[in-house]
């Protein structure tokens, strides 16, 4: 579980322990995985001129991810320290829908499923080189690298954002927001999911 509140200005993030239960599938779908990129705050980065990591995306892989962070409203990530494999969940206006609402509060259970037309948060795993060096950032040193892309296929995601302070004049929207994984699975060559996972960022701030 990763449970941090992020309030200075430039790249937020902390070291923490994770321990989400994942496992291994037979099958999510197709044999190949599929590309794509997260929400704007993170980086698509080049594609396919560094280190192949695609081995490393196995059922242990997300043991790695040991570094987050989050901004806007909304983009969250998960790293591991080398910032070689990742894990990107970015949606719209739920920070926004907060601080209008009477409680303060924004709620919703998402069914991901990449053939509906729903409004449903971008789940995606990469692996890489630099793959945050764009995400909630904006001194940017290195370009990144892209290997590989796999979008979540199937699962539940619970996503709750409590408004935290004032909006501004600029556009910031403070929140924190927790983001709660059942059976996410993604769709590789060698096919995954993650069985449970929590995650809990300030957001709603803009970087720079």
């Amino acid at each position: 579980m990763i449970l941090f509140a992020l309030f200075a200005c430039g790249e937020k993030e902390t070291d923490t322990a994770v321990e989400p239960n994942v496992s291994e599938v037979g099958d999510t779908g197709d044999d190949t995985g599929e590309e794509s990129s997260e929400g704007s705050e993170g980086s698509g980065g080049s594609e396919g001129t560094g280190t192949n990591t695609d081995s490393t995306w196995t059922v242990d892989a997300l043991a790695e991810l040991t570094q987050s962070g989050g901004c806007s409203d909304y983009f969250v990530y998960l790293k591991n320290p080398e910032d070689t494999l990742t894990i990107h969940i970015s949606g719209s206006g739920l920070a926004m829908e907060a601080h209008e609402s009477d409680r303060g509060v924004a709620e919703h259970i998402y069914t991901v499923d990449p053939s509906t037309d729903d409004i449903q948060p971008s789940v995606v795993a990469q692996s890489g080189e630099h793959l945050n060096e764009f995400s909630c950032n904006d001194a940017i040193m290195n370009e990144p690298v892209v290997d590989s892309s796999y979008s979540a296929i199937s699962g539940t995601v619970h996503v709750t954002v409590v408004a935290d302070g004032e909006m501004t004049d600029w556009g910031e929207t403070p929140a924190n927001i927790s983001i709660e994984f059942n059976n996410v699975c993604f769709d590789s060559p060698e096919p995954f999911c993650i069985e449970t996972l929590s995650i809990s960022e300030y957001i709603g701030w803009l970087p720079g």
